[in-house]
């Protein structure tokens, strides 16, 4: 919806362009003082209104940004933090649902990895947003070709923390498991590993594994998380 109206915006600045056009005839050699100044004016005007369309871009963007992270908030039932920038909710997003994951898991997978912060390093040595150990990162690295995507480096922690996790899910699938247990057993490979998972023949009995599972594929309110949306909004200028 926000798009739309950005190009209705430009619509309007393009006709406005054009009418200016016409009211300041471009300059010739025969034209006397008054022609110069009314040039003059026409490029004065030109300015005021690219500066006009830069002003109403830059407001309409930031709707369009506050607008889409509240509805991953709101489906999440997580705070994005402020230091997560825009295009990695963006791109989590899209890459998602590319990847038949929904968004909700997405991103509680992240918070739950990494709280968004994309310094962490685990005691165990994962790395990143995805806190994807270096050796399986490599493989899927090379194996999906990252190199040729145009990703920053945070991109490819989500791109490839969010295949893996796809992966993970086919895998058991092929095994024959029940459509209902697939992403519980994704998401216990994705913490204690695949073999864990193989050797314990489910969910692994370890505390840290059956906490994960449970937040990330949880699909029950999170009293939490609107305690914690209501102090992020209270902190804003109302206007």
């Amino acid at each position: 919806m926000i798009k739309k109206y950005i190009k209705t915006l430009f619509l309007i600045l393009t006709l406005m362009f054009f009418n200016i056009g016409s009211k300041y005839p471009a300059m010739s050699e025969g034209n006397d003082g008054t022609s110069v100044q009314l040039y003059a004016d026409r490029l004065n005007e030109e300015a005021n209104m690219k500066a006009e369309a830069e002003r109403y871009m830059k407001m309409y963007q930031e709707i369009y940004e506050e607008s889409y992270i509240q509805q991953v908030e709101f489906e999440s039932e997580l705070v994005i933090p402020d230091y997560f920038d825009f295009k990695y909710v963006e791109f989590t997003s899209k890459t998602a649902e590319q990847f038949g994951i929904s968004r909700r898991m997405a991103f509680r997978l992240i918070f739950k990895e990494s709280s968004f912060d994309d310094s962490l390093t685990s005691p165990a040595g994962a790395k990143g947003l995805t806190q994807l150990m270096p050796k399986t990162r490599k493989i899927y690295y090379d194996m999906l070709c990252v190199d040729t995507l145009n990703l920053d480096k945070n991109q490819e922690d989500i791109y490839i923390g969010l295949y893996y996790l796809k992966d993970l899910r086919e895998m058991w699938k092929e095994r024959g498991n029940s459509e209902k247990v697939l992403w519980k057993l994704a998401l216990a490979g994705y913490n204690a590993g695949p073999q864990k998972v193989i050797l314990y023949k489910g969910i692994p009995p370890y505390k840290q594994t059956i906490d994960f599972v449970n937040f990330i594929n949880s699909r029950h309110s999170n009293p939490v998380f609107y305690s914690n949306i209501l102090k992020k909004n209270a902190n804003k200028d109302v206007s």
